[in-house]
C-alpha cells in the first residue's frame, strides 16, 4: 500500500525551507518505505524548491509550484489533487513525525479499518523541538465545525479518498472538513499514539492573518443548519 504525504508549503517568513527540511528528515527515518511526497508550494522564491530538489535525489518527491494560489485551502487541495497513493497523509510543512513507525502504524490502521478517515494523536512543541507538550487524542463532537477543535490540525488526518478543504475558509478549514467527513463516512478510526508534532511558532499563518473568525463560524453554522 502506497501512502501519499501531502505537504502544502509557503515561505513562513524565510523559515519554510528549514521547517520542510526537518519534516523531510522525519520522513526519511520512517521504517515503512512505500510512500511518495507531494509538495504544493505557494512560495514566491525558490528556497522550498531547492530543498525538494536535494531530497528528491534520495526518495520520490513531486514538487508543484503554486505561487499564483493565495488561499491556504487551495494549497492543501492542490497537494491532495496530485496524490496517487492508496491513502493520503496530510502534513503541514512546519510539523513533523515523532515516531519512526508512524507511517507503518498508519498503514496497519488503514488495512484493518473500514473507516475512510483516520486520525492520529498529536503533541506540540515550540522552538525547542525536543520538548513536547499538550498530548491530544482526537475526539469528534457534533459542534466541531463551529471552531472548538478537539481533533487537532490537518496534520492529524489521513484520508482513504481524495477529499478537499473548503476554499472559503481559513481558520476553520480543518474543523469544517472533520464535520463533513463525519457526515459522509461516520466515525473515524483513532490512533491513540502521538505520531506527529504540531510546531507552534511566530511564523504560523494563523497568527499573522487578519481573518474574521465570527464570519467563518457563521458560514459553517449555515452550512450545517
Amino acid at each position: 500500500m502506497k501512502i501519499s504525504i501531502a505537504i502544502p508549503t509557503y515561505e513562513y517568513h524565510g523559515q519554510g525551507w528549514l521547517y520542510l527540511s526537518h519534516l523531510l528528515n522525519s520522513i526519511t527515518s520512517q521504517t515503512y518505505d512505500n510512500w511518495e511526497v507531494i509538495i504544493s508550494d505557494q512560495s514566491k522564491d525558490d528556497k522550498i524548491k531547492q530543498i525538494a530538489d536535494v531530497y528528491s535525489q534520495s526518495f520520490p518527491i513531486k514538487y508543484y509550484s503554486a505561487s499564483t494560489i493565495n488561499k491556504m485551502a487551495q494549497n492543501f487541495n492542490n497537494a491532495i489533487k496530485h496524490c496517487e497513493g492508496d491513502a493520503i497523509k496530510i502534513m503541514c510543512c512546519d510539523d513533523f513525525f515523532i515516531d519512526t513507525e508512524a507511517l507503518a502504524k498508519i498503514k496497519d490502521t488503514v488495512n484493518k479499518t473500514e473507516s475512510r478517515w483516520i486520525l492520529n494523536a498529536t503533541v506540540h512543541c515550540n522552538d525547542n523541538i525536543h520538548h513536547f507538550y499538550d498530548y491530544l487524542i482526537p475526539k469528534y463532537h457534533d459542534q466541531i465545525h463551529l471552531g472548538k477543535n478537539t481533533i487537532s490540525s490537518p496534520t492529524a488526518l489521513t484520508l482513504r479518498n481524495k477529499e478537499y478543504f473548503d476554499e472559503s475558509l481559513f481558520l476553520l478549514l480543518d474543523c469544517e472538513m472533520y464535520k463533513r467527513l463525519y457526515i459522509k463516512y461516520g466515525n473515524p478510526e483513532i490512533i491513540t499514539e502521538p505520531l506527529v508534532c504540531n510546531r507552534m511558532h511566530k511564523n504560523q499563518a494563523q497568527r499573522r492573518a487578519n481573518i474574521d473568525s465570527d464570519k467563518e463560524i457563521e458560514y459553517c453554522r449555515k452550512l450545517y443548519e
